[in-house]
């Protein structure tokens, strides 16, 4: 399975917008997205980068400093610009598909736009997760240049690596020797097995790097030195050691032409020189790396800060040791920057190191056939010098490869005893200093080893997780740190279930939560987990019941809706009756099982005493009574012989519509009121009330009121009865007196009296309508808000009827944040009439009341 997500990064139509491209990913798909981004504010930034991650290699720390933050803040700004949200949803699905593949994701960046090219994009940082993406997966940076699919080099063991060390007199001067000692001991463990063979140029001069290319073959170079950006020729450059021995700043096109003459060219080359990998705006291929890359090497990596002697090290060591195990340089590249974070902690310069590649393989390498073990006797090799002669370079080396014949001849022995003797003190050197780097490894393991299995204790998994995976990675089958990392992936994994089940718990949404709890039930670290998942299903059933009794009740089916009670009562006796659905159905029933009464027989007043009969006396006509059942006739057909109804007739069905708008119309004069009332009472600094604020108080109120109000009676609120009409009447004319009357700074004795008469008709309206079991909800909501009308009178020492607007206006404000409630209950009962399908003539009163949800 390929593994890659490759984003292709190219501008837009104006500056500082891009676009990125989704070329290729696990989870397929070609998302694209637009994104803007301050490309100058992030340059500006760049030397202020460089001097925290260069502080950061002597600060050793504990938690993220102050400093961090430079780099995070960078970092995070161009993970939130690159990955847009179709983007970001691609790259979070390619990581799940990465590993339920068992392999690790990679990201791949082609830098189209020149200027994104000097962006640190290693400095990537997810907020979601609180990690930098190269930490955790491979990035490198892909060069668009004309590919020709360059295959692996097949290499017969050694991997052969020059060396290279250039320090000029007039630039800060390096340790050459401790340099070629770093990365001998760093690659000790390699050349002892016969893997890799190490060596190193005489000098830095050209003349003596272009006589060892010539020498080769060689598989990689590495050059340690000093190397800047030259801003007038808009290039990077690399200080070889000039004839005088000061510094010759070689252009990227020079060592380009430099390098060309080894045959074959090297595969891979490495910069550690200050400022290798800083390139220029204007031109991608100026910079020293992105050149090489472009002449035809394979991979370059180079450095985008200056770098500190330890960190080029650190990199260097855990860089090779992977490419000696067969990994892929960008693989390679995340073991070095590992390295790097090892010593000291907290260090931040595993970002300088920058990986550039040339097509789309980054497997430089196929390793054939058994490495050869290192000469047991360590021998000296002299390097040409640039005049041709013999000098002595002082390097450890096994034998020269098969067919390369070494042009350089070995150091003769001044004598024979003493040969023998320097030659047993050698050997016994170089085994204490081999046993010494092991030990410092087996410390570096046990140390990482130790951490990684503290994390997992303290139930920190995907910390745990990270930190194995590092052991790994350096050490593949140490002790059982795959069956332990292993474990920490799967107590991850459950606890991720785990939140995202109780995530759904909270949300309702039972049956997800029921499946989430039923994954980790048998894991005794959720001992809750069963009866979560018991409890969820439990009242997904009541949720499935209570549906099935709504539907049945909307259709008037009471027998059904009084069976579907009963088996909720099992389950939860308190929703057994949700809405007074199934106490109307039992209603329903029982009022169909009441026997008709018998029309009481009168004498007739024609009707002779002797007995003399009618035609229709003889012949009385059938009843229709007696034709049809009283248990199967309509409740509303349910008439006797002498034409008086036998029950009170059901009440039509509430229009949704007028009810919606008029609880909109309470719900914006409660609303408006309570902005303006607020307003008064604490931020009129220019007295509007005094100025005109008061009269819209009393024509928002005066006129949304009474329309509320009114439009509820259209509805058919509290009940289509004259009576009924005459109190809502009465509700709506009151509330109008109220508002454009009463509203004023003193109290108005009109507006007080309308009040009460407000009351009064609202509690009439209210019986009227608690009469209908089904209507009780409409009832409590017409009672509030007009009954308990009366009290904004009373201030807050329990004066009655005082001036009160400018400091007493609290009981108003309550009242008119009620009757916004009011209102938006209405609007939402409103919505719920709609949903219900109309009922039948058999549907009963309930039905009709429309109150069924």
């Amino acid at each position: 399975m390929d593994c890659d997500i490759e984003l292709e990064i190219d501008t837009g139509s104006a500056r500082g917008e891009y676009t990125v491209h989704v070329v290729r990913a696990p989870a397929g798909g070609h998302a694209s997205g637009m994104f803007t981004l301050d490309v100058d504010g992030i340059l500006d930034r760049l030397p202020q980068l460089e001097a925290t991650v260069l502080a950061s290699a002597v600060a050793a720390r504990r938690t993220m400093p102050v400093a961090e933050m430079a780099v995070r803040e960078v970092g995070q700004q161009l993970f939130q610009a690159l990955f847009t949200r179709e983007v970001y949803g691609t790259y979070r699905a390619s990581l799940g598909a990465a590993q339920h593949a068992g392999q690790q994701l990679r990201v791949v960046l082609r830098l189209a736009a020149p200027e994104l090219a000097t962006m640190p994009w290693e400095t990537l940082f997810d907020r979601e997760t609180e990690t930098y993406l190269c930490q955790t997966e491979p990035l490198l940076r892909h060069i668009p240049a004309p590919d020709y699919n360059q295959n692996p080099l097949d290499v017969s063991p050694p991997l052969r690596i020059l060396g290279i060390v250039a320090s000029p007199r007039d630039l800060p001067t390096l340790d050459v020797d401790a340099e070629k000692d770093h990365l001998s001991r760093a690659l000790a463990g390699p050349v002892a097995e016969g893997r890799v063979e190490l060596v190193w140029s005489r000098s830095g001069t050209w003349d003596d790097v272009q006589s060892m290319l010539l020498a080769g073959p060689w598989h990689v170079v590495h050059f340690v030195g000093h190397g800047d950006y030259d801003s007038r020729t808009d290039e990077g450059r690399i200080a070889l050691v000039g004839p005088d021995g000061r510094a010759a700043m070689v252009r990227a096109v020079r060592l380009m032409a430099l390098l060309s003459v080894a045959a074959p060219r090297p595969r891979l080359v490495v910069l550690n020189s200050c400022s290798s990998g800083e390139m220029s705006q204007s031109d991608l291929f100026s910079g020293t790396a992105s050149s090489l890359v472009r002449s035809g090497i394979g991979a370059v990596a180079a450095m985008q800060f200056a770098i500190s002697d330890s960190a080029a090290i650190a990199f260097a060591h855990g860089f090779y040791a992977a490419i000696a195990n067969g990994r892929t340089v960008d693989e390679a590249a995340r073991v070095g920057r590992i390295s790097v974070m090892a010593s000291p902690d907290g260090t931040l310069e595993w970002v300088t190191p920058a990986l550039y590649v040339r097509g789309g393989s980054t497997q430089l390498f196929t390793l054939r056939g058994t490495p050869r073990a290192a000469a047991s006797e360590a021998r000296s090799t002299s390097a040409p010098t640039s005049s041709g002669q013999a000098g002595q370079a002082a390097v450890q080396t096994p034998a020269p490869t098969p067919g390369w014949q070494a042009s350089v001849p070995l150091q003769a022995p001044a004598s024979s005893g003493t040969g023998s003797s320097g030659t047993k003190d050698d050997a016994t050197a170089k085994s204490a200093q081999t046993n010494a780097d092991q030990a410092m490894k087996r410390a570096q393991l046990r140390a990482l080893y130790v951490q990684a299995s503290a994390e997992l204790r303290a139930r920190r998994f995907e910390q745990a997780v990270e930190l194995f995976d590092d052991l790994l990675t350096l050490e593949p089958g140490y002790r059982d740190a795959t069956a332990l990392r292993e474990s920490a992936q799967h107590r991850l994994d459950m606890s991720r279930t785990y939140r995202e089940a109780l995530a759904a718990e909270e949300a309702g949404d039972w049956l997800a939560a029921a499946d989430g709890f039923a994954l980790v039930q048998e894991d005794r670290e959720f001992p809750e987990a069963a009866s979560r998942r018991q409890d969820c299903e439990r009242r997904q059933r009541i949720s499935d019941l209570q549906g099935e009794l709504r539907y049945h009740s909307s259709l008037g089916s009471w027998g059904a809706v009084v069976d579907v009670s009963a088996e909720l009562a099992t389950l939860d006796p308190n929703a057994a009756d949700p809405d007074g659905l199934a106490s109307a159905a039992r209603a329903e029933i029982e009022k169909a099982k009441q026997p008709e009464p018998e029309p009481a027989k009168q004498p007739s007043p024609d009707r002779e005493p002797q007995g003399s009969s009618t035609t229709a006396d003889l012949h009385p006509e059938p009843r229709r009574a007696t034709a049809t059942p009283a248990a199967q006739r309509p409740a509303a057909t349910q008439v006797p012989a002498s034409g008086t109804p036998s029950a009170k007739p059901p009440q039509p069905a509430l229009a949704w519509t007028p009810l919606a708008w008029g609880g909109a119309a309470l719900a914006l004069a409660g609303l408006l009121g309570t902005f303006i009332v607020v307003f008064f009472m604490w931020f009129d600094e220019n007295y509007w009330q005094d100025n005109g604020g008061d009269i819209v108080l009393r024509i928002l109120y005066g006129l949304l009121a009474p329309l509320g109000y009114l439009l509820l009676m259209v509805a058919g609120l509290p009940e289509r009865t004259l009576q009924a009409r005459l109190a809502m009447t009465g509700v709506v004319l009151s509330a109008a007196i109220f508002g454009l009357a009463g509203l004023n700074y003193t109290v108005e004795v009109t507006a007080v009296v309308a009040s009460f008469i407000l009351a009064a008709f609202g509690l009439w309206a209210g019986i009227l309508a608690l009469k209908d079991p089904a209507r009780r909800t409409f009832a409590w909501l017409l009672l509030l808000p007009t009954v308990l009308q009366p009290i904004i009178w009373i201030q807050g020492k329990g004066v009655f009827m005082e001036s009160w607007y400018m400091s007493q206006a609290l009981p108003l404000l309550l009242h008119l944040m009620l009757l916004c409630a009011v209102g938006v209950v209405f609007v939402v009962m409103a919505r719920r009439l709609r949903t219900v399908p109309a009922a039948g003539p058999e549907a009963g009163p309930a039905a009709n009341a429309g109150t069924s949800p």
